[in-house]
């Protein structure tokens, strides 16, 4: 029953008239198949004729870019010990000043931070002892003047053969007693920090006559604390009124234009490591600097517990930028090394990768992986990635580095 009516004219065309649909219709897809082909095949080939990881510039990019290039070139270079160490004053040029005498604090005339002089006043103290010493001086002065004078008119009178020769020696005895013990006395203000103005002016100033050979002379009690050297005031520990006693240590001066920077050795590293060698020492503060300095200590001992031996760096800090207690990081020199170099600007950085542009030819340039050594004198060691001669961009890296990751992009 269905082949019959499948024969009858009226079905015959709807199926003629589907199969041509259907041949239509493949034509149309498979027939515009190899074009869809061809063009995916230039897109292609397209990309390959663009290496990966190269970028290239027309001659308008590269003037603009201002792309900079030098020869990769072997030569020696500064091998360094990376140390870790921390400043601290040079006491060498370190004063704890302290009085020799205990007495109240009547002034301060320095404070924090302040500059001074040597033998600049810091404060002026009021002692008690120091005044029963000039007290015990000026009675010695005076029993030294009235032997002298009777050793004098003695000697005369034993010219004379007015006395006897036993009466002149004993006259003679306590005159030079009396002039010991106001040596005694003398040196003793001396010892209690007067200088010699100061005692010549104690005998000069406000002596009055009290009858024949007779004066009196005004006590001061008061006395300077000078600074022994020049430096800055780095500490201080008294206020007005403060009873201190002898030896209490009341101002820290320091000369600061030199600091010591101690360090850490290594055990391992001790062989690199010598008295004199030069060091440059960077801290936090300032990443861009480096302070030079050199090695003037090393111990001679290694410490058991940490394997390590203590040194010392002298370090420069005439311009003031170093403080003591800082951390800082102390590359010390330790000889040459011949090796492959390039500018440190010619290194970038991607995560954990070094890489290079290498300039193939005027306009066109390879991002190269490298692998970096020794970093001094601002070069790089190159161990792996580039050949001498090869030339490696030192400015306009980063235009270049932009370029290569808007075309990754732009391929994603």
């Amino acid at each position: 029953m269905m082949r019959r009516d499948l024969l009858k004219p009226k079905n015959i065309l709807i199926v003629a008239g589907v199969l041509a649909l259907a041949a239509f219709a493949w034509i149309l897809f498979f027939g515009g198949q190899p074009k869809q082909n061809g063009f995916a095949k230039d897109q292609k080939q397209g990309k390959e004729s663009h290496q990966e990881g190269q970028v290239k510039l027309d001659p308008e990019a590269l003037s603009r870019a201002k792309i900079e290039a030098v020869a990769v070139s072997r030569s020696p270079m500064e091998k360094r010990v990376q140390l870790a160490g921390e400043l601290s004053f040079n006491e060498e040029r370190l004063a704890r000043v302290s009085s020799r005498l205990a007495g109240r604090i009547v002034k301060i005339a320095v404070d924090y931070g302040a500059p001074v002089r040597q033998g600049e006043v810091l404060a002026v103290i009021d002692s008690v002892e120091l005044g029963q010493a000039q007290n015990s001086f000026i009675q010695a002065v005076a029993s030294y003047r009235v032997a002298q004078k009777a050793f004098e008119r003695a000697r005369l009178l034993w010219r004379e053969k007015a006395i006897s020769q036993a009466e002149f020696l004993e006259r003679q005895a306590k005159f030079e007693l009396a002039q010991a013990e106001m040596d005694y006395a003398e040196n003793r203000l001396h010892l209690l920090g007067l200088s010699d103005v100061d005692i010549g002016r104690l005998l000069k100033g406000s002596r009055s006559r009290s009858g024949p050979g007779g004066f009196h002379a005004n006590v001061e009690s008061t006395f300077p604390l000078r600074s022994p050297i020049a430096g800055r005031v780095v500490d201080r520990k008294v206020t007005p009124g403060l009873v201190v006693k002898v030896d209490e240590e009341l101002f820290t001066v320091a000369d600061t234009s030199s600091l010591w920077c101690f360090i850490q050795i290594p055990e391992k590293d001790l062989h690199l490591v010598t008295l004199g060698n030069r060091a440059l020492v960077k801290v936090s503060p300032h990443p861009q600097e480096e302070f030079p300095g050199v090695i003037d200590y090393i111990s001679e001992t290694v410490d058991k517990a940490t394997r390590m031996a203590r040194a010392r760096v002298r370090v420069d800090n005439s311009q003031g930028r170093l403080k003591a207690g800082m951390f800082a990081t102390v590359q010390v020199a330790a000889g040459t090394k011949e090796g492959l170099n390039v500018p440190e600007a010619a290194v970038l950085a991607a995560g954990d990768e070094a890489y290079v542009f290498v300039e193939k030819e005027p306009g066109v340039y390879e991002k190269r992986v490298v692998k970096p050594g020794l970093k001094t004198g601002g070069r790089v060691e190159v161990l792996d990635g580039l050949a001498p001669g090869e030339r490696v961009v030192v400015q306009g890296g980063f235009i270049l580095k932009s370029e290569l990751e808007k075309e990754s992009l732009e391929a994603e």
